[in-house]
């Protein structure tokens, strides 16, 4: 058997109880959706939302400030990058050469301070109703921003319009909130693709059995048909039906099982993104929007760490989340990996022709804290953080967005995760403002934040 599945709790199936229990989907819209979509032509046929769990730092990353007094100063120095004027740490080389391609906004912010919360508000565009920690998944929950591209849009894709990879965030064995499509019901959850430790991708067994040929589906289909009409009439049973029929669907398609065959990549393509799973992941990504899959969330995924406090390595479910030994383990460690996958994406993408129509967005749930905490470390910091987003016409080679001394505060164009969540819409070709009806009856606006002007200012070539 392979794991994956759409739900968020779902265990894993084979082909054949995939069929049974309707998990795979392609774009579909349930019946309770309703929404007026008037976004225009989109400048993005793709976006790829890197997420990196547990919140990376700004002030040894994206946002340097070398003059900051030593109790916040980063040990790691700004370096030029291809960008005039644009200036990273010396963690990200790669990245600084790819410069050109990117916008750095350094003015994100929120209030939420633990990660429940403020991976739901980052993913969804909204705030949880809950400030705490350990949140699970109600079906009440806002959607995920994919998911709520994938219940919008009428555009049609030969893969699933939503997918994540390599795993699903957990925290304690729980499910964070906020990945999944929440109120549009189980159905729009996104399509997971998993990836083992060290990047290998587990194969779904979407290849039917030499003794169920074309006909022998049709008439198991029109079985199946018969035997759902009997059923009790519901909303579940409506969802369950359509699933079947979409699952019966992918069968027949070669798309999927060919993109996640890493290995007709060229070794050299496969080292230069890294072998280690979030670069396998990253490849992975690639070959999902070039054979059009529209949205790739792809995340960290939980793995050891040594946390300098002479226990030796243990799992870190948000490995980003560096409150102890900090800054050896985003010198050795994250960085390396985080920035060696991402100038490879930028540079393939660009090379194939995909960087055009195609965003790139970099983040995390939040940043870390310009004040060197007793453990030589940072801790949580929502109220200034920083992304980066490159592709689908976004200003090339620019910064949005400005902190004050110690990467702390914002000082100019303040973002919140609900503008970003509006302009990756807009970028999608969907207006942010549509009106979006859940599986309850009420109504909402597919993001609440307005598009950010300046990645909106330059249209895509071509």
């Amino acid at each position: 058997m392979v794991p994956f599945s759409t739900s968020m709790n779902a265990p894993t199936f084979d082909r054949r109880a995939i069929l049974a229990a309707g998990t795979l989907q392609i774009g579909l819209l349930p019946t309770s959706v309703r929404a007026s979509v008037n976004g225009g032509s989109p400048r993005a046929r793709a976006c790829i939302l890197i997420f990196l769990d547990g919140g990376p730092s700004q002030i040894d990353l994206l946002d340097p400030k070398p003059d900051a007094p030593g109790e916040v100063r980063s040990p790691f120095r700004p370096i030029r990058t291809s960008a005039d004027g644009v200036e990273v740490t010396d963690l990200l080389p790669l990245t600084a050469r790819q410069m050109h391609h990117c916008c750095v906004v350094r003015s994100m912010h929120h209030q939420e301070m633990v990660h429940d919360p403020a991976v739901y508000q980052a993913l969804t565009g909204r705030p949880h109703r809950n400030t705490g920690g350990n949140l699970v998944v109600d079906p009440t929950d806002f959607p995920q921003i994919g998911t709520v591209f994938q219940a919008l849009s009428a555009r049609p894709s030969p893969l699933p319009k939503a997918i994540e990879l390599p795993e699903t965030m957990k925290m304690g064995g729980r499910v964070l909130p906020g990945q999944g499509a929440g109120f549009l019901g189980a159905p729009l959850d996104p399509y997971r693709i998993q990836l083992s430790s060290n990047g290998v991708p587990e194969q779904p067994d979407l290849v039917p059995s030499p003794s169920n040929h074309a006909g022998r589906g049709v008439r198991r289909s029109q079985l199946l048909a018969l035997v759902d009409r009997a059923a009790a009439p519901g909303r579940e049973a409506s969802d369950f039906t359509e699933l079947q029929r979409k699952a019966l669907d992918l069968l027949s398609r070669s798309d999927l099982t060919a993109a996640l065959d890493l290995g007709s990549e060229t070794q050299s393509t496969r080292e230069r993104y890294g072998r280690h799973r979030h670069g396998q992941s990253l490849l992975m990504a690639r070959r999902l929007v070039e054979r059009g899959a529209p949205f790739v969330s792809v995340y960290w995924g939980k793995e050891e760490q040594d946390w300098a406090d002479g226990k030796g390595r243990r799992l870190a479910n948000n490995p980003w989340d560096t409150h102890r030994n900090h800054f050896p383990l985003v010198r050795d460690d994250l960085t390396p990996r985080a920035d060696q996958a991402l100038s490879a994406l930028l540079v393939d993408l660009g090379e194939r022709g995909l960087l055009d129509s195609t965003l790139v967005l970099w983040m995390g749930e939040f940043g870390r804290s310009p004040l060197i905490s007793d453990f030589a470390s940072r801790e949580h910091w929502p109220y200034a953080y920083s992304l980066l987003l490159a592709g689908a016409g976004v200003p090339e080679g620019t910064v949005w967005g400005k902190t004050d001394a110690w990467a702390g505060q914002i000082v100019e164009n303040p973002v919140t995760p609900a503008d970003l969540a509006a302009t990756v819409l807009a970028l999608m070709g969907v207006d942010p403002h549509t009106a979006l009806e859940d599986r309850f009856g009420h109504r909402h606006l597919a993001a609440s934040g307005r598009p950010i002007s300046h990645l909106m200012g330059r249209r895509a070539a071509g």
